[in-house]
Formats: C-alpha cells, sequence, structure tokens
C-alpha cells in the first residue's frame, strides 16, 4: 500500500486505519516522516502493524524494514542523468513487486526495483521507456531475470 496522496489529509485515527494489516508500506523519505507524525507511532510500533515498510530514499536507494529482523539497504542504481523524476517511485514498485511475484528476496527485488527506477528516470514521462532485462544495470552476478509469462522478456512501461 502506498499512501502517498492520502497522508496530508487525513487525521490520526483514518491513517492509523489506512496503515494497519498492510502488506507491504511503501513510501518515501518524507512521507514515512509524515506517517510517523500522522499516526504518533514510532517506527517500531508501525512494524508491528504492517509486513514490510519499503522506503525509498532516492540516490540514497531504498531501506527495508521488518519487525525483528535487521533493517536492509540497498543502493540506488546511478542514473547518468535524471531527465524526468516524475514516476521514478512507480517504476521502483514496479521492478520491487515483479521481482516478488518471481519469488525473488527481498534485497535483490530492490534491486530490480532500483533498475527499473533508475530507467524511468533517465527518459521523459512517466511511461515512455521500454525494458529489456539484458540492458538493465543490475550487478554483475545477478543471473538471468525471469521472462514473463506469455513470451518475451522485453516489456513496455506504457501504451502513449
Amino acid at each position: 500500500m502506498d499512501p502517498e496522496r492520502q497522508l496530508a489529509r487525513l487525521g490520526r485515527a483514518e491513517t492509523r486505519e489506512l496503515v494497519t494489516g498492510a502488506r507491504f508500506l511503501f513510501t518515501n523519505a518524507y512521507e514515512a516522516a509524515l506517517l510517523r507524525e500522522r499516526t504518533g507511532w514510532t517506527e517500531a510500533e508501525v512494524l508491528e502493524r504492517v509486513g514490510v515498510w519499503v522506503t525509498t530514499r532516492g540516490g540514497d536507494g531504498v531501506g527495508i524494514a521488518r519487525r525483528g529482523t535487521p533493517r536492509l539497504s540497498v543502493p540506488a542504481v546511478p542514473v547518468a542523468e535524471v531527465v524526468d523524476p516524475t514516476g521514478g517511485g512507480d517504476a521502483f514498485r514496479a521492478g520491487f513487486l515483479a521481482g516478488l511475484a518471481h519469488d525473488l528476496p527481498l534485497d535483490r527485488a530492490a534491486r530490480l526495483g532500483c533498475a527499473v527506477a533508475a530507467r524511468a528516470l533517465g527518459c521523459a514521462g512517466t511511461q515512455e521507456y521500454t525494458l529489456d532485462p539484458a540492458s538493465l544495470p543490475l550487478p554483475a552476478g545477478w543471473g538471468a531475470l525471469p521472462t514473463p509469462a506469455g513470451g518475451s522478456p522485453a516489456a513496455t512501461a506504457g501504451t502513449s
């Protein structure tokens, strides 16, 4: 669940209800601070109520927190030039969730999310990039990416 646009307008009880029970909670660093302020909860108290809290931190990568386990930190994928930041978070979530759908562990799913986000940030427009798994900026030794059901490993992010 991504509370992005709702946080600024919700009160404490509504924000708590929105977050409680989420299997995955996605925020950026600003939203994470706002979420703690709106709920009145500490990070530990949020983690008592959600499965996994994923926080994107721009050029500093991604933090993944779960109750009772060490925090994971995944570095951002370097981008030569950020052409348009719009849609970077959506692209990250798409890559991350695709990785989970193919049974990748959290850290590898986050790395895939970072690679997809890097590709999106290098293009103008939120859906104007094409993904080819062979050209994603993934670390050496990554191995083959799963092929989507129905065929080709290449995927187009948008239709416009």
